[in-house]
């Protein structure tokens, strides 16, 4: 499993490489994990994201919020999985052949986020950086800070870190 946590990572970076800025501008470049979720493009940082993987085997935790999928053990490691799309918009997404999980490890948390798809590493000109989306879903608002401007797409920079943050995503019980 572990093999395939990192395989899947190399894939994604040999896909984003085809839109590789020249290394001369490495100090203007921006690199993330690129993914879609609600019909919308989003980007990572790269060290937020731990690894991405299928979508796992899992056993389902009652008593838990809709949004949380269950536990899986992943290497011996248990992580809790969560439909992204579901804890934002209160919608549940479809399930897709395209699903991936993205991995977040940060600080003591371990947890599998559930998106649409992965669209791979992508790079972006720190030039094409704007710190306010004034058309936002303000659910993502506190999610997202500012988005890239590329090739006539807005990708919102989701930070993992500010969702891990939030006491309404840790607490992922029903409360009677």
């Amino acid at each position: 499993m572990a093999a395939n946590g990192f395989i899947e990572l190399l894939r994604l970076s040999k896909r984003g490489n085809k839109n590789y800025a020249s290394t001369e501008n490495e100090v203007n470049r921006w690199s993330g994990i690129a993914f879609e979720m609600m019909g919308q493009y989003f980007v990572a940082p790269l060290g937020e994201v731990s690894e991405v993987i299928y979508p796992p085997k899992y056993t389902y935790v009652p008593n838990t919020q809709p949004w949380v999928v269950g536990l899986s053990n992943i290497r011996g490691r248990l992580l809790s999985v969560s439909d992204l799309a579901h804890y934002i918009s209160g919608q549940k997404s479809q399930n897709t052949r395209t699903q991936k999980v993205m991995c977040i490890s940060h600080n003591d948390h371990y947890v599998g986020l559930v998106v649409d798809q992965v669209l791979g590493i992508q790079h972006f000109n720190k030039k094409s950086f704007f710190s306010k989306h004034p058309s936002l879903d303000k659910n993502l608002q506190e999610y997202c800070q500012g988005y890239f401007q590329q090739h006539n797409q807005q990708w919102n920079v989701f930070l993992f870190s500010q969702l891990l943050k939030n006491p309404k995503y840790l607490n992922a019980s029903i409360n009677f």
